[in-house]
Formats: C-alpha cells, sequence, structure tokens
C-alpha cells in the first residue's frame, strides 16, 4: 500500500484507500489471491465512482486475506491490519472495507478507530469482487463515527447494477434528537473480560436500558460458518485458470488445469473453505446443512425485538478463540443489520440497529463521543 502522498495534500484527512476487492480502473483488484493477482481492473466500482465524483482523494490501496476469508483456529488477520495503519501512519481519513467475519470491527475498536458496517442493500456491490455475495457489504473504516457517516452519505444509494438494492437514492444519517433505548443481552456481556464489562456498563448509564435475551445466539456463528463457506466456493469456482485467473503451466489436459492451477495459488484456509463449502452444498448434505442453515437464518432475524429496544450493544471481544468471537459479528451480518464499533474507554463496544436505522447509531454515538 503506498499512502504516502495524502501527507502531503491539505485535504489528507478527506482522503479514501481502497480494500483489495473494490475495483479502481487501471488498478490491480486481486482479493489477496496470487490466482487473480495480474487482474487490472477495467472500470471503477460504483462507491469509486461516487467519491470520485465528490472531488474525494483515492489515495491508496490495502492488502487483504485472501478473500476475506480468517483462519477460525486462531491464525492472525495481519493483511487487514494494513487498513489500520494506512489511517494511523499514512495519513488518509478513510478506508473503504467489506468486513465479513468482523475483523474490522474489532480492530478499529482495539486501535482507536472505528468501523461502519451499513445496512445490507444500502451500498452498491457492483465492482466490489464477490465472496459472501448475501452478506458482502462496503463499510467505512474511519478515525470518529461524525466523519464516518458523511463518507457513507456520499457512497449509499441505488445502484440499477446492484440487484439487491433497496428503492431509496440518498440516505440520511443524521442523528435523531430523541436518546435511543439500548437492548443489553447480558448472558453475552457477562462473557467479555471485567474491564470490557465495565465499559459496556459505564456506555449504557447514559441511556435508557432493558435487558434482552438474544435467542438462537449460540447458532449464529455456525449458521454464519456454514453459508459463508458455500457462497465463498461458489463464488471462487470461476477461478479456475480457465475462465478467470492465472492459470499453472505444465498441464497436460483440462483437469490438471484445475487441480495444479488452484493448487498451486489458492491458500491453505481457501481450500479448506472451498472444501466444506462443496460439502454442504452437495446431494447429501444440501437439506440438513444449507437449506438448514437458511432456515435458522430467517428465525435470527426474526427473534430480534426492535420495538422494545433500539440498539443492541455488544462488546467487541469475548474470547481470544476467533470461532467464539464470530457469533458477535454473525448476527449483523445475517440479518442485514448496520452496525458501528469504536473503543470506549479502552475497551470495543459494538452497536447493532435495525435495518436502514443508522441515524439511531448516530444518535448514541452523539450522546456519548466526547467521554470517549
Amino acid at each position: 500500500m503506498d499512502c504516502s502522498a495524502c501527507k502531503n495534500k491539505a485535504d489528507a484527512e478527506t482522503a479514501v484507500i481502497l480494500e483489495d476487492c473494490i475495483m479502481q480502473k487501471g488498478m490491480p483488484a486481486a482479493y489477496g489471491s496470487k490466482i487473480s493477482e495480474n487482474f487490472i481492473s477495467p472500470v471503477n466500482a460504483t462507491v469509486v465512482t461516487k467519491l470520485l465524483k465528490n472531488d474525494i482523494e483515492i489515495a491508496g490501496r490495502t492488502a487483504v486475506n485472501e478473500f476475506g476469508i480468517i483462519n477460525l483456529s486462531g491464525r492472525g488477520d495481519e493483511a487487514e491490519t494494513e487498513a489500520i495503519k494506512g489511517i494511523l501512519n499514512d495519513g488518509a481519513g478513510f478506508c473503504l472495507c467489506n468486513d465479513i467475519f468482523g475483523i474490522y470491527r474489532r480492530r478499529a475498536a482495539e486501535n482507536g478507530l472505528c468501523y461502519i458496517h451499513p445496512t445490507y442493500g444500502t451500498v452498491s456491490r457492483l465492482g466490489l469482487m464477490p465472496a459472501v455475495s448475501s452478506m458482502d457489504q462496503i463499510g467505512v473504516l474511519c478515525r470518529d463515527l461524525t466523519s464516518g457517516f458523511m463518507i457513507l452519505s456520499l457512497i449509499a444509494g441505488a445502484d440499477e447494477g446492484d440487484g439487491a438494492m433497496f428503492p431509496e437514492k440518498n440516505y440520511d444519517y443524521t442523528a435523531t434528537g430523541k436518546k435511543p433505548k439500548l437492548g443489553l443481552p447480558m448472558s453475552l456481556i457477562d462473557k467479555a473480560d471485567e474491564k470490557t464489562r465495565e465499559s459496556v456498563s459505564d456506555f449504557a448509564a447514559g441511556f435508557d436500558t432493558v435487558k434482552i435475551e438474544l435467542e438462537y445466539l449460540d447458532i449464529c456463528s455456525r449458521v454464519m460458518y456454514i453459508l459463508s463457506c458455500a457462497e465463498i466456493s461458489n463464488n471462487i469456482s470461476r477461478y479456475d485458470g480457465m475462465k478467470f485467473g492465472r492459470r499453472a503451466s505444465g498441464c497436460r489436459d483440462t483437469n490438471e488445469i484445475y487441480v495444479k492451477t488452484r493448487s498451486e495459488c489458492f491458500a491453505p484456509d481457501t481450500k479448506l473453505t472451498c472444501i466444506t463449502g462443496c460439502l454442504v452444498l452437495s446431494r447429501d448434505n444440501y437439506v440438513p446443512y444449507y437449506e438448514k442453515a437458511m432456515k435458522l437464518r430467517r428465525l435470527i432475524k426474526e427473534s430480534l425485538r426492535f420495538d422494545k429496544y433500539d440498539l443492541i450493544v455488544l462488546p467487541c471481544e469475548i474470547s481470544e478463540n476467533p470461532y467464539e468471537n464470530l457469533s458477535l459479528y454473525s448476527l449483523a451480518n445475517l440479518a442485514g443489520l448496520p452496525s458501528v464499533s469504536f473503543s470506549y474507554k479502552g475497551r470495543g463496544i459494538m452497536l447493532i440497529a435495525n435495518v436502514k436505522c443508522e441515524n439511531r447509531l448516530s444518535a448514541a454515538w452523539e450522546a456519548r463521543k466526547h467521554e470517549i
């Protein structure tokens, strides 16, 4: 990543860097994979077009784990830290990312930054290289949520090139005048360390609150894992050395091209994801795994009671095990909900709102930002 140019510009704080999965005309877009490392984007993603239209500088690009995949057994997510460094060290004001597994939501809070994960279907995916299509959503990594929502307002809005979008052409993320009511899932919050629990409690003290139970939360990570593996496996099937992507040399037939190309170019985590995805989509396993996960996804969304609270408050981390933390981030992804994460008194907090209710997230931030 090279953001050094933006250091010397007066508008450095509004400069944006792009994750390597977002297309920018004439620039490489590999999504962290060897198989697409020579791909040069012929077009701008819709979000890039909108930024340029509003005179926002594109300051550089940042690395990403291959297809955004993380290792749930505990290996780190070093590639995504480049986006953090791009803001902290290289002078950029924002980074546009696709945070499928919650890496940016957690890393942002750990480094005193913020992340906005918008409502699914409000920001165009045209020009975003697909991974988990039903959860892919370009979000904003930023220094504070006030400026982050300003950038989000520029890139959000209907796009005919993305058939999964809401019809609104523009969104107003101005904070509502009323303080939102917070739902506190204590059984989950209590799993966090003592300082995190104190941070969540202190933040919530400024609002009306209600203790809640998040039904199905214990299975969210499993549903997320099954569906994400299935969709990633399906989406990257095009990278086979024939239709798309780099082709291995010295192959004698089509089958050898497929096998050798993917063996050479896919990382171990990607190979495991592909195998798992093919397994759950196979004829014998489709109904007991994939179809059941889809039904549970609907039940998870329907179980949320935003008529009784405006926002759900969660810690950004409850364990050193990435798989256990996945339950925190999967809720917003599975239900297509907006969320924000930030550091409050040294600990990461995440807020989740109902569909297209980002203004309530703004209201919570504005109410307590002077204490952050």
